[in-house]
């Protein structure tokens, strides 16, 4: 026993030497935590960052995050702190509801509060909240019936949020919760299923569908672990959004669906779960999952899909073999960047015009959350440049510009696109850009 406490001073160091030398060159491959991580530079010495102590912090901080064996550290400490408190580490990424269900707190507050402080300016009085709603859904029938002149089909998916099919798993907020979730305002789904028919626009409400389903099916339609429907709920869906839109557009190839079969959790079944960064995963009961393949007749063209939409989309692109639908395929994510596009990355370098007269199908896509985002700027400027040229539209912006105030020019103009731009203020706008008019069919 005498010699115990030089081994446990060996030990120690050796354990400080393994680290160092894990951190600098990597002996051991770990497997990397999960999430959205932006690291911090290694620092630059100066003398000036020296004597203001920038330097120093700097430093701190990047040895913090670079030393060897970070990663299981960390994995370590969350499984220690899921089991012994059942806590999560980052309750702002995931929330731990009833048995083990876990949420994207969004979808929590969707729930109890609905999502107006996410999405809209605490300066913004409640009344200006429900005329957004307004606002956007009477654009939106401007521009779908813009585009059906010219053969383009612009539709509506109303997508579900786990929120709304498995209410009973959600964490207990208590009574003050409950009396916000009966006397609040309309949730944004509530309000476009309600006004979608009223407006005359085409929509799929896969939401409602899903509420009808619940506890119906031999399988989860979200998964215990994971934010977004599961893969298998998903791929039945978009076959019925598929045969929906054959109802008013050109035919697509008609796709088969296996038996039903279960397998190990494939992404993102599980990506709460992931995010976690634990060691041992929940324990969760099996999950199904469908094959699809391609069926005859070929169509004599396969038509073009533009999508706009949410993080929900990516099941279908796991799922589909979307390029051997559709001859062109876009997915313009929340609006900004795009997929699937050889030739772009953002949305803010692409003609839209021309997009959009090129394609057969636009898809606006969104869950009940991102729904009170619609279309994320798209209607507004797809309005704005069918109608008019850019010169004229930077006149407007321009003189907006050169008065002071304390919103953006596009918050200013969104409030006010019919002032600002008045053949937008018919319930079907005639003019066109002359852009349009050079590339209309």
């Amino acid at each position: 026993m005498r010699h115990l406490p030089k081994i446990l001073c060996l030990l120690t160091l050796g354990l400080l030497l393994l680290t160092a030398l894990q951190g600098h060159f990597h002996i051991i491959t770990v497997r990397p935590l999960k999430g959205v991580y932006v690291g911090t530079e290694k620092p630059q010495f100066t003398p000036s960052a020296f004597l203001s102590g920038e330097w120093q912090q700097t430093a701190d901080r990047y040895l913090k995050e670079h030393h060897g064996f970070r990663e299981p550290a960390i994995r370590l400490y969350n499984q220690y702190l899921w089991t012994a408190y059942h806590r999560s580490t980052n309750p702002n990424s995931v929330v731990v509801g009833q048995d083990n269900y876990l949420f994207d707190p969004q979808f929590v507050n969707e729930y109890y509060t609905g999502c107006y402080d996410y999405f809209f300016s605490d300066t913004i009085p409640d009344y200006e909240k429900t005329q957004v709603f307004y606002r956007r859904i009477s654009r939106l029938a401007k521009l779908q019936d813009i585009l059906d002149e010219e053969g383009t089909h612009l539709f509506l998916a109303l997508l579900p949020g786990k929120e709304r099919i498995y209410p009973q798993y959600l964490p207990d907020r208590g009574a003050q919760a409950r009396r916000d979730r009966l006397f609040g305002h309309l949730r944004a789904y509530d309000f476009y299923r309600q006004f979608a028919p009223l407006y005359g626009i085409r929509h799929v409400d896969i939401c409602h569908c899903f509420d009808s389903l619940r506890g119906r099916t031999p399988y989860l339609l979200f998964p215990k672990t994971g934010t977004h429907w599961t893969n298998i709920a998903c791929t039945y869906a978009f076959d019925s959004i598929m045969r929906f839109m054959q109802t008013f557009g050109p035919p697509i190839r008609p796709v088969t669906l296996g038996q039903p079969y279960y397998a190990p959790t494939r992404e993102p079944d599980a990506d709460l779960d992931s995010l976690l960064n634990k060691i041992v995963g929940i324990p969760t009961e099996p999950n199904q999952y469908v094959d699809v393949a391609l069926s005859d007749p070929i169509p004599a063209r396969n038509p073009s899909l533009v999508v706009i939409g949410d993080s929900f989309f990516w099941n279908i692109l796991y799922n589909f073999p979307i390029q051997e639908l559709f001859a062109h395929f876009r997915y313009w994510y929340y609006f900004s960047t795009i997929y699937y596009d050889p030739d772009y990355d953002n949305v803010a370098d692409i003609d839209l015009v021309e997009q959009l007269l090129d394609a057969d199908y636009v898809m606006i896509s969104h869950c009940t959350v991102s729904l009170y985002n619609l279309g994320g700027g798209f209607i507004n400027r797809a309005l704005l440049e069918l109608c008019y040229d850019p010169d004229e539209i930077q006149a407007v912006r321009d003189s907006l510009a050169a008065t002071p105030s304390n919103l953006s020019i596009d918050k200013r103009i969104d409030r006010n696109l019919e002032q600002y731009f008045p053949a937008l203020a018919k319930s079907h706008p005639t003019r066109r850009s002359t852009r349009f008019n050079q590339l209309k069919h």
